[in-house]
């Protein structure tokens, strides 16, 4: 959602660090794919273990764009917040203009739940909206049956 302008070295270092911790209420999964070295990006789960909903956070590589790397990703992810986690729901804020992430998320079955209107500011540009999506666990698992059988 938000970025940076510039990430250390050493700032990423600590940011591994703190990923890895799984003593509080987040967890974050890198993503691995064969014939990569590296990780190609990350799936989150903010906020577990509350009343409200975890939300899903991720960032995939643009090497693996546009080849179903995010979509399983995400829907291992997600499947993890309802199966391992008990979460009743999972919902996610997506720039209005992210047309990849709405299509990829609505084919889990996410619906659109509402729009913050300028709610993302970006320096030197104007404000993007924003919008909410969330899943139930019986939405997922219809729409995601293709891929867990």
């Amino acid at each position: 959602m938000e970025q940076r302008g510039s990430f250390s070295l050493e700032e990423a270092e600590g940011w591994a660090k703190r990923a890895m911790d799984d003593s509080g209420e987040d967890r974050k999964y890198a993503i691995v794919v064969e014939g990569y070295d590296e990780p190609v990006g990350f799936t989150a789960l903010y906020g577990l273990f509350r009343q409200t909903a975890p939300e899903l956070g991720a960032l995939i590589g643009d090497d693996v764009r546009g080849k179903g790397v995010g979509r399983r990703a995400e829907a291992l992810t997600i499947k993890k917040a309802f199966d391992e986690f008990g979460a009743h729901r999972v919902y996610g804020r997506i720039p209005a203009r992210n047309e990849i992430a709405k299509k990829t998320v609505a084919s889990q079955g996410w619906k659109h739940e509402g729009t913050m209107r300028a709610h993302l500011a970006r320096e030197g540009e104007p404000p993007d909206d924003c919008e909410v999506w969330g899943v139930l666990p019986d939405e997922f698992r219809a729409a995601t049956a293709d891929l867990f059988g």
